[in-house]
């Protein structure tokens, strides 16, 4: 196994690269798209069971230490709303006022730092790539499926960035940015399946080795 890319094809370096991209991508989606499936919230009671009693029978401490009970939580209960309502935007809007490792990760948390991941990962491709260059084109591809594979992938590497640094600025700017990340993710599926289509193509219509070269 070698590590440079080069006439064999592509090396060991470049294979981890990509397969760590691919699986930090993966669990990205899957957390992100639970973030806005949760919504499954109930209304709780905020008034104390004490809070009945009449004829002076709570002190005024105690009546403050009730209200102050009922206080804290009809304020969970209007997050809780807000999150049945926008679970996405409530999950950032509590994540860029808690920070991160607040008390144990939360999803929004684990989604902000596998986009850091997915940042570090797209840097150190476009690294390894100018370091270590890339291999020859596959004989059996035209010059028409060259260019068609040459953009997709320039495409994909730009998105890599634009993804989560969207998803980012949706936590340290504003909520407002969300088509930006939506429009990303929608440019990002529509180009890995015009580049996997490329694979599907040269793996099944018209075999040969091009999905080996990656394994």
């Amino acid at each position: 196994m070698r590590l440079r890319n080069g006439s064999h094809g592509y090396g060991v370096v470049t294979k981890l690269l990509h397969w760590a991209t691919v699986a930090a991508l993966a669990g990205q989606f899957v957390v992100g798209y639970v973030m806005v499936a949760e919504g499954d919230f109930e209304k709780a009671d905020c008034d104390p069971p004490a809070e009945s009693r009449d004829g002076g029978d709570l002190s005024d401490g105690a009546k403050a230490r009730l209200d102050r009970i009922e206080e804290l939580c009809e304020q969970r209960q209007d997050r809780l709303d807000a999150r049945a309502d926008d679970p996405l935007g409530a999950a950032y809007s509590d994540l860029a006022s808690g920070g991160i490792f607040g008390g144990g990760l939360s999803l929004p948390e684990i989604h902000v730092l596998l986009g850091l991941g997915i940042l570090v990962l797209a840097a150190s491709r476009v690294a390894w790539r100018r370091t270590a260059g890339l291999p020859p084109w596959a004989e059996s591809l035209s010059a028409g499926e060259r260019t068609w594979a040459h953009w997709t992938e320039k495409l994909l590497l730009a998105l890599l960035f634009v993804i989560p640094l969207s998803g980012l600025l949706l936590v340290v700017v504003s909520y407002d940015l969300l088509p930006l990340h939506v429009a990303a993710h929608v440019a990002f599926f529509a180009t890995i399946a015009a580049h996997l289509g490329l694979v599907v193509k040269r793996t099944l219509v018209q075999p040969d080795r091009l999905l080996q070269r990656m394994l």
